[in-house]
C-alpha cells in the first residue's frame, strides 16, 4: 500500500511539474469560467465592489463575453478616466443599482448607462454606481460614502431590483454599521478551507485533475439541463422527449426562486424582513440625496416571470411606499407588455435569463428619456 502512495504521488508532482513547464503555456489550459476575477473584490464598508481602473474581458453567463472598465472612482465606463468630485462643466447623473444597471452580459455601450450618455449628450455625466447583487443597505453605504467623499451629484436614479427584497434578508452589519462581507458571515471551518484550497490548487496546476474537473463540470451542466428539462415536460404537461430546448430556457427564465414573492402570497409573507429592511435603507438613501439637494426617484421594473405570471406586491407596494415617504416614483412595467408573452420575453431578455438584452435595454432608456425631467 505504501508503495502504491508512494508511485501516485511520484506521478503526480511529475505531472505538476510538466504541467507547469509545459501545458499551462498552451490554449488548452486556458478555461475562462475558472480564472479568477481579482477585480471584483470584498468592501469592508459596503459589502463588496469594483477595482478601479480595470480593462477586463470578463465571462459572464457561460457564454456571454463582456468588456468592463472601470474609473478613478470604480465605476463602469466607457474608458479609465479620472472622476472629480465636483464637475463644474456637466449635469451629472447618478445610477443606482444591481446587475441590470451594471449590464450584465453586456458592453458599455449597450447598458443603460452606455444609451444614456449617448442621448442625453455632452450638458451630463452618467456615473453607474450599481454592481450586481447590490440591495439597498449597498445602495445607502455606499452613495454615503461617496457623498462623504466629497462627490456631488445633480440627480440620482435609483432603480429597485425584484431580486433586491430578497438579497437584503442575508445582509448582516459589524458593531460600527458597515456591512460584513461574505467571507465574514460565511466563515468555513479550517478543514474545509484546507479542503477547497487543495482542491483548487490540484486544479490549477495538475493535468489529470484538470481534465477531472472539466468532466465534473460538464457532467453537472447536463445533469442540471435535464433535471430542468424533466421540470418544464411536467409544468407543460409535454413528454420529456417533445419538450424543446426553447421551452426549457423559457421555463428557466420564468421560474426563478428570488421573483415568486411579487405573485405568491406564501413567498411575499416568507420574505418579510427583506422588505422592512428594504424599506429602512432606502428611506436613509432618499433622506441622503435630498439632504445634499440631489434630485431622485425610484424606479422598478419586471422579470419575465412578472410580465408572464403578473404581480401583486412589487410594483403596487413601492408606489404606495414611494407616495407615503414623499419620493417621486417611476415604474416601467408598461414598457414590457406585448401581446404574445413568450415572443416578447425572448425578444427583450438574454436567451434563458432574466437580464435585459440589448432590445430590453432600448426600453428602459426609452421611457427614461420620455419620463424623467434631467
Amino acid at each position: 500500500m505504501k508503495k502504491i502512495i508512494s508511485v501516485l504521488l511520484i506521478a503526480l508532482l511529475i505531472d505538476i511539474i510538466l504541467s507547469n513547464l509545459i501545458f499551462k503555456n498552451t490554449i488548452y489550459w486556458s478555461n475562462s469560467s475558472w480564472d479568477q476575477k481579482w477585480w471584483r473584490v470584498s468592501s469592508k464598508i459596503y459589502h463588496h465592489d469594483i477595482l478601479p481602473n480595470i480593462d477586463q474581458v470578463e465571462e459572464w453567463g457561460g457564454k456571454l463575453r463582456k468588456r468592463l472598465i472601470t474609473n478613478s472612482i470604480g465605476f463602469r465606463d466607457k474608458e479609465i478616466r479620472k472622476i472629480s468630485k465636483v464637475n463644474k462643466t456637466q449635469k451629472r447623473i447618478l445610477l443606482i443599482g444591481d446587475s441590470f444597471i451594471e449590464g450584465a452580459g453586456l458592453d458599455f455601450e449597450f447598458t443603460l448607462a452606455g444609451m444614456l450618455e449617448k442621448d442625453l449628450g455632452d450638458k451630463f455625466e452618467v456615473l453607474n454606481s450599481a454592481v450586481g447583487s447590490y440591495s439597498p443597505s449597498i445602495y445607502y453605504k455606499k452613495i454615503e460614502h461617496y457623498i462623504n467623499e466629497g462627490f456631488k451629484f445633480d440627480q440620482a436614479l435609483v432603480f429597485l431590483d425584484i431580486s433586491d427584497i430578497y438579497d437584503e434578508m442575508f445582509i448582516k452589519f459589524d458593531p460600527d454599521g458597515n456591512i460584513l462581507t461574505y467571507e465574514e458571515t460565511k466563515k468555513r471551518p479550517f478543514h474545509k478551507k484546507v479542503f477547497y484550497s487543495l482542491g483548487t490548487f490540484l486544479r490549477d496546476n495538475s493535468t489529470i485533475f484538470r481534465f477531472l474537473n472539466i468532466i465534473s463540470d460538464r457532467a453537472e451542466l447536463t445533469k442540471n439541463y435535464l433535471k430542468l428539462k424533466n421540470k418544464t415536460s411536467k409544468d407543460l404537461k409535454k413528454s420529456f422527449l417533445e419538450t424543446k430546448r426553447d421551452d426549457v430556457m423559457f421555463y428557466r427564465m420564468t421560474h426563478v426562486d428570488r421573483g415568486f414573492w411579487t405573485y405568491n402570497e406564501q413567498k411575499f409573507n416568507e420574505i418579510q424582513d427583506g422588505l422592512l429592511q428594504s424599506e429602512e435603507y432606502l428611506i436613509k438613501l432618499f433622506e441622503l440625496l435630498k439632504s445634499h439637494q440631489i434630485n431622485s426617484t425610484l424606479i422598478v421594473y419586471p422579470w419575465p416571470t412578472q410580465i408572464f405570471y403578473g404581480d401583486k406586491y412589487h410594483e403596487n407596494y413601492w408606489r404606495n411606499f414611494t407616495k407615503n415617504n414623499d419620493i417621486n416614483f417611476l415604474s416601467i412595467y408598461d414598457q414590457f407588455m406585448g401581446e404574445n408573452k413568450k415572443d416578447f420575453i425572448f425578444k427583450n431578455f438574454i436567451y434563458g435569463d432574466i437580464h435585459w438584452n440589448l432590445n430590453g435595454t432600448k426600453l428602459v432608456n426609452e421611457k427614461l428619456i420620455k419620463s424623467i425631467i434631467f
